[in-house]
């Protein structure tokens, strides 16, 4: 072993303990925005709601008379490549693009025109032309739902960054699932402690045990299938090309994915998309929920249809038709050439990740234990720095806890409400929610920096939070959005759904900013047992 010094061995504990905390800090920033990632799309049908509400299916009928409608609007050059799915707004998305060079980026980006279609009319509800990122921009319907996602995904950093970041978070996270299982000796017992009457480190403790056990599965889950999605682009596909195709990415696709049809861009007509798609419904037995036509308007175009899982399955099937004839080719392995192990494996990381293979009775678990992942973490960090606040060192690092924790959700809570105010204001939609949070976030630094206690702090951000989702709901009717009593009469149940969850967590923020501490309580009860006695 090293021989250190007290002090030395005393400075590299702290800077261990502080490293530790500030990865934790993070890796919870990433599970609670994930956990209200996990609807999306019923906060893009919130914050943009149509006039009826629309299904997560690609349309029955008429997709075939928007798409040659279309495809007649836009210059040939933009036929390259085109695709159909209904976005987190609700709206269905097409666009038809190329990949291209732009002037002093590396690698190739796409660019062409985007239309936003109503899912019941299939009428043009907006239209976006330009490069890829521009028209991202530009996007407005899906912007807040957007906004929770990419924070989620990769924190808002650019490429690739930001994915290897969160892959390294959510090996943190794994690492920390199987070693609290490793830990807990008395695992069955841990399930159901709780002793409610001790000493409040003591009732936070057991709280965070049972949190954690009856959490470890789905954080093993989340944590294995979210550092595979963020390592799988960002690092893994590069690895693998390096190590097994000697840096050839090209030859890894075409082994994984397959060699590309010989080119054939003779003028053919494009055949009915609406038969191609009740042909793959048929065989499915689901819904199609994205399309994508190579080189339409040519004798080589290519349709591929993603469909969402039947009853029953967590995945759906995809198949590919020749865009000419209409002719059925193969049912399409998600990941290889042909049905195998690893595609039912690779299959599987989606909808165990994202939660959504049963609607909103499976996003509703998913929140559950993604918001008991982000109690574990959060309580986990404040055990650790309360039992160490006598120490100067670690004074700052638990202001800095209790900063992001509480914090975060008031960033959070901001957005929306920058969301709401940016129409009536006249203000740019994207660059309002990127102010609310930044102003939410300086609010709460301001707060951390000037309140010294704890508690204090735990109570003034969780208020400021419970304020901002209080207002919200009466802010989106004022930007325009529609009272409950026309959703109603529309049908959009989501939208009131969704005000009431808001308005009920805002609720529960203000009940636990004005609760005494626990240390009053207990003293409280303490007091009261005895006069009773």
């Amino acid at each position: 072993m090293i021989a250190l010094s007290q002090t030395r061995t005393k400075e590299l504990l702290a800077i261990h303990g502080w490293s530790a905390v500030g990865l934790g800090l993070l890796l919870y920033a990433v599970i609670l925005t994930g956990v209200v990632s996990v609807f999306a799309s019923e906060i893009g049908t919130w914050s943009a709601p149509l006039p009826a509400p629309a299904s997560a299916a690609l349309p029955e009928r008429g997709l075939d008379a928007a798409l040659k409608r279309l495809a007649a609007e836009v210059p040939a050059e933009f036929h390259e490549d085109t695709f159909f799915f209904p976005d987190t707004a609700g709206r269905i998305r097409s666009f038809f693009h190329k990949h291209d060079q732009r002037a002093g980026e590396a690698q190739p980006m796409d660019r062409g025109v985007e239309f936003d279609l109503d899912p019941a009319t299939l009428a043009v509800l907006d239209r976006r032309e330009g490069w890829s990122d521009e028209i991202r921009a530009r996007n407005l319907p899906s912007a807040l739902a957007d906004f929770f996602v990419e924070l989620h995904v990769s924190l808002h950093l650019p490429d690739p960054w930001g994915l290897l970041l969160t892959g390294v978070l959510g090996l943190a996270m794994l690492l920390a699932a199987v070693t609290g299982f490793l830990v807990h000796r008395h695992l069955i017992r841990e399930l159901f402690t709780l002793r409610r009457h001790r000493e409040p480190l003591l009732v936070q403790r057991d709280a965070h045990v049972i949190a954690g056990t009856w959490n470890l599965p789905f954080a093993f889950v989340l944590a294995f299938t979210g550092s595979f999605f963020s390592f799988a682009g960002s690092f893994g596909i590069p690895a693998i090309a390096m190590v097994a195709f000697g840096g050839d990415q090209q030859k890894m696709i075409e082994t994984v994915v397959g060699t590309p049809a010989k080119e054939d861009a003779t003028p053919a007509p494009f055949v009915d998309l609406d038969a191609m798609l009740a042909d793959a419904r048929r065989r499915a037995d689901g819904d199609a929920g994205f399309v994508s036509i190579e080189h339409y308007g040519r004798a080589d175009a290519l349709v591929t249809v993603s469909m969402f899982a039947p009853d029953g399955k967590l995945n759906g099937a995809t198949y590919t038709y020749n865009g000419a004839t209409g002719a059925f080719i193969q049912q399409k392995p998600t990941f290889g050439l042909v049905p195998s192990l690893g595609n039912d494996l690779f299959s599987l990381m989606a909808p165990l990740h994202f939660g959504n293979f049963a609607g909103l009775w499976s996003k509703a678990v998913w929140f559950a234990l993604g918001f008991a992942g982000a109690y574990v973490t959060l309580t986990g960090l404040l055990l650790w720095t309360t039992r160490r606040a006598a120490e100067p060192a670690w004074q700052p690092l638990a202001r800095a806890t209790g900063w992001v924790g509480y914090g975060l959700p008031l960033a959070l809570a901001a957005v929306p409400v920058a969301r709401f105010l940016a129409p009536p204001l006249g203000l740019d939609l994207h660059a309002a929610q990127n102010t609310g949070f930044i102003a939410g976030v300086a609010v709460a630094s301001l707060l951390a920096w000037r309140l010294r206690d704890a508690d204090r702090l735990r109570r003034s951000l969780l208020g400021i939070t419970g304020v901002l989702m209080v207002l919200t709901p009466a802010l989106r009717g004022w930007s325009g959005g529609p009272g409950w009593i026309t959703a109603a009469g529309q049908g959009l149940i989501t939208v009131i759904a969704v005000d009431i969850a808001v308005l009920l967590g805002g609720l529960l923020c203000l009940r636990s900013a004005t609760r005494p501490p626990a240390a009053e309580a207990v003293a409280t009860t303490t007091t009261e047992g005895a006069q009773t006695a």
